[in-house]
């Protein structure tokens, strides 16, 4: 043992790839991440297997799988990366300035509407970090594009990708004053969706959960309905008087505020958490600097949302 130890510590430097290799599955992949040739991570995988005595990996031209060995040498892996981070961190302190390409991956929506607005500040206080925006109305792989950082909306599905929450959004029904004062009367379950012109395409299902006090049912928002991936696009179609619809409250609350829109049917509660923002990233583990001061930032930003 004390000689497999030994041995190990010749092969420090071949740590960090066998960890990228493990999280992205990918010899490919882990070479763009580090910056090296395919061939070179290949090397270090080998020089490890042949130092340790041990099959860390098993491969063919597709796929890749990661051993019951080589899983105990990751966790231990991970932690020797972590310390030296943070040994990294504590030594350079605040002299350190971030650096670098971050790519990001988010609805329009949220970067019309919260990041744009922000992003002199953000290039203010970190001149040398260079964003990459990718707009997206839906999940996207991070590996097969190389993200570092995505927002989503509503639900985590389940995912080998850490979750980051940024804001817990609920979904309201709202309409114009306009609107509400040409069509009077109680909205009930049965006459919700006789004025329910426009949706957004992620609640636009033929079952729609929505609970009325503590009783579950289900909204048919599929048809004869027209749909939109973009929130603020509904938004406007309301403001002009187009019915009454759904929206996220983090991009009607200005609106709501002000009584361009009015919120109805507060009875008919759409499921919680179907509007809510998180941030996902590949790993925790040897997460670069400009990562986090990004994640920062996204998270102060919906922080200010009021």
């Amino acid at each position: 043992m004390k000689t497999i130890y030994s041995n190990l510590q010749r092969n420090l430097s071949d740590i960090p790839a066998f960890v990228q290799v493990v999280e992205s599955k990918s010899m490919s992949h882990a070479a763009k991440q580090l910056g090296v040739s395919k061939s070179t991570i290949s090397k270090s995988i080998t020089r490890l297997e042949e130092t340790l005595n041990l099959r860390l990996l098993e491969r063919n031209s597709r796929n890749i799988w990661v051993t019951a060995e080589g899983q105990t040498l990751y966790q231990h892996a991970c932690q020797i990366l972590q310390l030296v981070n943070e040994t990294d961190s504590v030594i350079s302190g605040l002299q350190s300035e971030p650096t670098g390409r971050v790519k990001l991956a988010m609805p329009m929506a949220f970067c019309r509407e919260f990041l744009a607005p922000n992003l002199q500040a953000f290039q203010r206080r970190y001149p040398k970090i260079q964003l990459e925006i990718m707009m997206n109305g839906h999940s996207l792989d991070l590996f097969h594009y190389e993200i570092d950082v995505a927002v989503i909306v509503g639900e985590l599905e389940n995912s080998e990708l850490i979750a980051m929450p940024l804001y817990a959004g609920q979904l309201k029904w709202v309409a114009s004053k306009t609107y509400l004062d040409r069509h009077k009367g109680q909205i009930t379950i049965q006459s919700l969706t006789d004025h329910v012109f426009i949706c957004e395409t992620r609640y636009g299902v033929e079952r729609f959960p929505i609970y009325c006090h503590t009783s579950k049912s289900y909204l048919d928002l599929y048809t004869n309905i027209t749909h939109c991936n973009d929130p603020l696009t509904v938004r406007e179609a309301l403001l002009s008087g187009c019915g009454i619809s759904l929206l996220p409250e983090q991009y009607c609350l200005k609106q709501l505020e002000v009584g361009d829109l009015v919120e109805v049917a507060e009875h008919i509660k759409p499921e919680s958490g179907a509007a809510k923002l998180t941030a996902l990233y590949p790993s925790r583990k040897n997460r670069s600097q400009r990562v986090d001061v990004v994640l920062s930032f996204l998270k102060e930003i919906c922080d200010g949302i009021k």
